[in-house]
């Protein structure tokens, strides 16, 4: 019996001592961020969603992701919606020759949104379900390593307009990502978006954001984490194509990365 509390207790040591020699680590990378978020009005209920993005590393130098996406989007009420689609995403490495190797993502979504106008304050909140499926290309070929992770998003956001009238709004939005789904093991968390800008109204049918992003996100080894410094540059069109456009359209819209 004093010999297995004792074999139990060496266990126990040497898993802390184990766990203390790991140590988080960070690291830290400048971003370049833009976007177009374009939202076509068909019916009274029912629109199409399209977005472009391309995030730069080293601000401009280099070249770090492209992504689309494409959903259709029902309009239970004026403030709450429910919307789908698939997206498409290709990620370089951090090699000198990034396109060497990079990994092709596909992704179906799934996403509730509900917006409420306060006085003062314009705020909106989100859920989305992601399943994602990588695969890894080098030089060009399909390594055929197809896996799945799912992945659900928080977001909350809320934009204070400068003056009454103002076409100027402060922005500010946090969205918490958590992967779900039998290859997580180490990054339950999957990353952290806190932004704080200003979004400003062109026209009727295009606006714009713009301002800080910090990105905080842990890789799959669980104590290895990158902190992305992002300069963004989202635009917003929204166009009414409904016959019937008597009642207004009431669209928050910020922070839709």
């Amino acid at each position: 019996m004093k010999l297995k509390v004792l074999l139990l207790g060496f266990m126990l040591l040497a898993g802390t001592f184990s766990w203390a020699q790991t140590e988080k680590e960070i690291t830290y990378h400048q971003h370049f961020w833009i976007s177009t978020n374009n939202l076509y009005q068909l019916t009274r209920h029912w629109s199409v969603l399209t977005d472009f993005h391309i995030r730069r590393m080293d601000f401009l130098n280099n070249a770090n992701f492209y992504f689309i996406r494409g959903g259709v989007q029902y309009s239970i009420k004026r403030n709450l919606r429910v919307a789908g689609g698939y997206a498409h995403m290709w990620l370089t490495s951090s090699s000198a020759n990034q396109w060497e190797r990079y990994t092709n993502e596909n992704r179906i979504y799934q996403q509730v949104s509900f917006s409420h106008r306060y006085p003062g304050i314009n705020t909106l909140f989100r859920i989305r379900n992601e399943q994602r499926i990588f695969n890894t290309h080098i030089n060009g070929e399909s390594l055929n390593d197809h896996y799945l992770i799912n992945r659900v998003r928080m977001l909350l956001s809320a934009s204070i307009p400068f003056s009454k009238n103002s076409r100027a709004q402060w922005l500010i939005a946090d969205e918490i990502h958590v992967n779900f789904g039998k290859r997580v093991v180490y990054n339950t968390f999957n990353q952290n978006r806190l932004t704080l800008g200003i979004k400003y109204r062109l026209t009727k049918q295009w606006s714009f954001d713009t301002g800080y992003m910090m990105v905080f996100q842990q890789r799959n080894t669980g104590f290895q984490y990158d902190l992305n410094h992002t300069f963004r540059l989202f635009f917003y069109g929204t166009f009414d194509f409904r016959k019937d456009k008597s009642t207004q359209l009431d669209y928050v819209r910020h922070a839709e990365e």
